[in-house]
């Protein structure tokens, strides 16, 4: 037990309703518990672990009504969680620090690691799981990777399911709701045999759109249901086996999107209206940006369809001094996604996307005791990811056969106007497959030099290999994309012509040893500093969506040194916990996919990517519980951070010069964000009791685009603003019943989450937050 928290751990028990000797027993006092995370891979209290980290109880998730991972970003300082460019509202995009990543595609690694009992998601896509049944989240900031799993850069979410104990228990939820949203979520668990416990959840969720669609199924529905089981073994006192399965369906509308920008002008507009829309006397489009729940696209193939299944298997054997652990993973994904938010009939822009994805991991991990002088772990993992991805882009649907079928004699800038068909033949299928394997070695220590000081030393090694296959094709011209030939970087081959596409193969490897130390000191039994310096590493990457052969590139490894200082405390006699961390981060060779309008015909957008920036950025973070008086408790968090850029430079596809654009803003990165939680609960003379709650958090002014080039610029720089939620829950005396009534954006704040834009296009679309909603649950526990 860590010593600082031995006099406050009895108050907490016997706040609990723990039996206690009767003088401690008989006090009206009431403290903080204490919180158990596992984020050195070890259980520890929350205020003797040297990591910024914000956990988040399952009791919380059920308090606050927390229905997806997307949430989390309301409680913790921090995180940004933006809406994919796809759609897709089962992909998770997140942004810890200023660090992310830029695009959902096969070819990109995540710089946010999200782990579901110990197996880390190599897709984001389908990792926008919904919440049931968790015991634990708890989000990391900074770089990870030397105590489990796969490097991360900027920093990791680790989701904890409830394991059985072997109890038998069991709890049932319903919850109802505007849209004609239903969601039912059950739990069991029970003893299978005297070694052997097991437990299974299950969750379904139903609801219609939000965004009234004049065409096919409204837009923002929910449609999907998932289970989960467990068995857990104790096969002896020095062995457990831990067995957890998942499914999950989703068949769904994609995230609702809204066309707020439309410029008739713009290339690929003018051509549609002069040639495919005018002939028939229409023309296209109407932005819908004053009348964001409602749109006339032509959403008929829209959908957000996802089949995933998973399995992890921990074992852990206890011996002499020390612990093995094994952590088998094995992901399945299968996803297909499809979006058209041009707001009206005709197929103006429109992306189509497939990811069939498998996963192997495996995990060893061996540990010290946590008692002695020196604490030690040493561990080893593999990772196999096999993936295909079929993307399909459709700009201007029509506009090649229009073309193509037009005499000689029509004429523009001086050459028929049938040339131009091929060139601007914007129907777009890549069809790609990577295999990526990671193998790393890393170790983590601590040497407790005196009562109080401690030092750590710890490091990585990770050598990763990429192979990537990619095939090409504009579908309506039957052409390739890209033009065969030689490409520029030696990783890659020669583009050849296969059918009536197009082939390339790219095929590299990278290692990174990234090393950590820090030193901790505990100035008193209740406050704790530590100060370290770690270093993160991202893989190199492909470019997964070249517009001409010019545009086929390999960005290096990103690597980031980050420095930070930290302090744990409890006060007032155990009713206040304050915990905070100031960070100084040297970002190298970040990684972008530079999105730039091209003047050749041959593609009218350029699409490379590369390591096209070095930045700083520094901030901090401040996080609280505290419990005024009995009753109350009031929580909360706010972080700052200060990106800038160092140097930006972009090679100009048609010039083939460098431009600097080091003034840009960062992108996914507001200045402030803060929350706060105020839950307020009291006794009814029936025994009975009532919980109040309010909660609200509040976002900084966001760009969700650096190109300020682009007359999209300003659309994509959100302003600041706040979510506000409340709710009342009525517990029954035997606590066996909950009744709840709760509202989510309760001021209904509407504002953009994320979006995209390109001139050649002449379209800008962007998400925004959902409207005000109500809810009621009836919650049942035996």
């Amino acid at each position: 037990m860590p010593k600082r928290y031995a006099p406050h751990l009895a108050l907490a028990l016997a706040c609990s309703g723990t039996s206690l000797p009767h003088q401690v027993a008989a006090e009206e006092v009431f403290v903080l518990e204490e919180i158990i995370v596992t984020a050195r891979r070890r259980e520890e209290s929350l205020q003797d672990t040297p990591v910024s980290l914000t956990v988040v109880s399952g009791e919380l998730i059920e308090q606050t009504k927390m229905l997806s991972v997307n949430d989390l970003e309301q409680r913790t300082p921090g995180l940004n969680v933006r809406a994919s460019d796809n759609g897709v509202g089962s992909a998770l995009q997140a942004y810890i620090r200023g660090v992310g990543q830029f695009d959902f595609a096969l070819t990109v690694d995540p710089g946010v690691g999200t782990y579901v009992d110990g197996v880390y998601l190599s897709r984001t896509v389908g990792s926008n799981f919904q919440l049931a049944d968790i015991e634990q989240i708890q989000v990391l900031r900074g770089p990870q990777g030397t105590l489990y799993g796969r490097n991360t850069i900027g920093g990791a979410i680790n989701v904890v399911t409830r394991k059985p104990t072997g109890d038998t228990n069991f709890t049932a939820e319903v919850i109802g709701g505007e849209y004609d949203f239903v969601s039912f979520n059950g739990y069991a668990e029970f003893p299978i045999s005297d070694k052997v416990s097991g437990s299974i959840s299950a969750l379904t969720r139903n609801s219609e759109g939000w965004q009234d669609r004049n065409r096919g199924d409204d837009a923002g529905n929910d449609d999907m249901w998932a289970v989960r089981g467990h068995l857990n073994a104790d096969f002896s006192e020095a062995w457990n086996s831990h067995l957890v399965i998942d499914y999950t369906d989703i068949d769904q509308n994609v995230y609702p999107q809204v066309l707020s920008d439309f410029n008739p002008t713009a290339t690929f507009p003018f051509f549609a209206n002069a040639f495919v829309l005018g002939p028939q006397g229409e023309s296209c489009c109407t932005p819908n940006i004053n009348g964001i729940d409602n749109s006339d696209a032509l959403n008929e193939l829209d959908r957000d369809q996802n089949e995933i299944w998973g399995v992890s298997w921990t074992n852990t054997w206890d011996m002499e001094g020390m612990s093995l652990k094994s952590i088998t993973g094995y992901r399945d994904m299968d996803s297909s996604s499809y979006r058209d938010a041009d707001n009206d009939s005709y197929d103006h822009f429109s992306v189509g996307s497939a990811f069939d994805v498998q996963t192997v991991s495996q995990e060893f991990l061996l540990s010290s005791e946590t008692e002695g002088a020196f604490e030690w772990l040493v561990g080893l993992y593999y990772m196999n990811e096999d993936g295909d991805h079929l993307s399909d882009v459709t700009v201007a649907d029509g506009l090649y056969e229009a073309l193509s079928s037009l005499p000689d004699s029509v004429i523009l800038n001086g050459v028929p106007a049938r040339f131009l068909a091929v060139p601007l033949d914007l129907t777009l299928r890549y069809d790609r497959s990577q295999e990526t394997t990671s193998y790393a070695a890393f170790f983590n220590t601590t040497w407790h030099m005196t009562d109080d000081a401690r030092l750590n030393i710890a490091g990585r090694y990770t050598y990763d290999e990429k192979d990537l296959d990619m095939f090409t094709l504009k579908r309506a011209s039957q052409t390739p994309i890209l033009r065969p030939g030689v490409t520029d970087p030696g990783a890659c081959s020669d583009v050849v012509a296969d059918g009536n596409g197009s082939r390339v193969r790219c095929e590299d490897d990278w290692g990174e040893f990234t090393p950590t130390i820090g030193v901790e000191y505990d100035f008193s039994y209740d406050v704790m500093a530590y100060a370290h310096v770690s270093t993160g590493f991202r893989s190199g990457v492909f470019n997964g969506r070249p517009t001409s052969t010019e545009q086929i590139s390999v960005a290096d490894p990103e690597t980031l040194l980050s420095y930070e200082v930290g302090l744990k405390s409890v006060s007032w006699d155990g009713r206040l916990q304050l915990n905070g961390a100031v960070f100084y981060n040297d970002y190298e060779d970040r990684q972008f996919l530079v999105n730039r309008p091209s003047e050749s015909a041959d593609s009218a957008l350029a699409l490379v990517v590369d390591n096209a920036a070095d930045s700083t950025l520094w901030g901090a973070e401040l996080e609280f519980v505290m419990l005024p008086f009995k009753g109350l408790t009031l929580s909360g968090g706010v972080s700052y951070i200060d990106p800038e850029y160092e140097n930006f430079d972009v090679v100009n596809p048609d010039t083939g010069e460098l431009e600097d654009f080091t003034d840009r803003p960062f992108t996914n990165t507001p200045e402030w964000t803060a929350n706060l939680l105020a839950q307020y609960e009291f006794s009814l003379n029936n025994g009975g009791r009532i919980q109040l709650r309010g909660d609200l958090a509040y976002t900084d002014e966001i760009f969700y685009t650096d190109d300020e080039a682009c007359t999209c610029f300003d659309r994509l720089a959100a302003d600041s603003y706040t979510i506000y939620n409340a709710g009342v829950t009525y517990f029954s005396p035997n606590e066996k019943w909950e009744l709840s009534v709760f509202g989510r954006n309760l001021a209904d704040e509407r504002e953009i989450r994320g979006g995209f834009g390109v001139d050649a296009f002449g379209t800008t679309t962007v998400s925004f937050t959902e409207p005000r909603r109500y809810f009621v649950s009836l919650r049942f526990r035996g």
